[in-house]
Order: structure tokens, then C-alpha cells, then sequence
């Protein structure tokens, strides 16, 4: 089996353009890279850059809004409910 090793800011790129043309702010689309990046670095691939395919098929078939307005539903001292508007979850957390 053949391996293929890509610098980390090559791997960077591709990710946020992906995200960009998808049509996530700019803020939203460095936060998004960043999360799914950290998580491949971390060894933790199952939340790495492997997820992208399926947030392109979720944003393709109009299940996620890559440019959400968040709001707070609801908020206490110590919890709050947020309206995602079907945004990246990775991104509204």
C-alpha cells in the first residue's frame, strides 16, 4: 500500500477552500478547518478531515446552512439554548 504524506498547511488550504466555496463566512471557515486539522493532529481521525466529504454531501443536499444566524433561545447562570440555524455544529459550539 502506497502512503501519502501532505504537509499540514497543504492540508490547511484544501480544507478551508472547501469550506469557502461552500459558502461559510470566512471567521466560520478557519474555525471549521482548525477544529477537523486539530483533531487529525491529535490522532483523533474519526472528528478529522475525513468528516469533510459528508459536511459537502449534508451542504449539498440543503440539511446544513453554511452561513447561519445563531442566536441564544434561552439563557440561565449556567446553561443556554443555542439556535444553530442548521449551521456546521463545529462551528456553533
Amino acid at each position: 500500500m502506497t502512503e501519502f504524506v501532505y504537509p499540514t498547511e497543504r492540508l490547511w488550504q484544501m480544507a478551508y477552500r472547501i469550506f469557502m466555496k461552500m459558502g461559510c463566512r470566512e471567521a466560520d471557515a478557519r474555525t471549521a478547518t482548525d477544529v477537523l486539522l486539530s483533531a487529525d493532529l491529535r490522532g483523533i481521525d474519526s472528528h478529522g478531515l475525513a468528516r469533510l466529504s459528508g459536511y459537502v454531501r449534508l451542504w449539498e443536499a440543503k440539511r446544513i446552512n453554511a452561513s447561519p444566524y445563531i442566536t441564544i433561545a434561552h439563557e440561565s447562570p449556567s446553561t443556554a439554548v443555542v439556535d444553530g440555524d442548521a449551521g456546521l455544529g463545529l462551528v456553533v459550539a
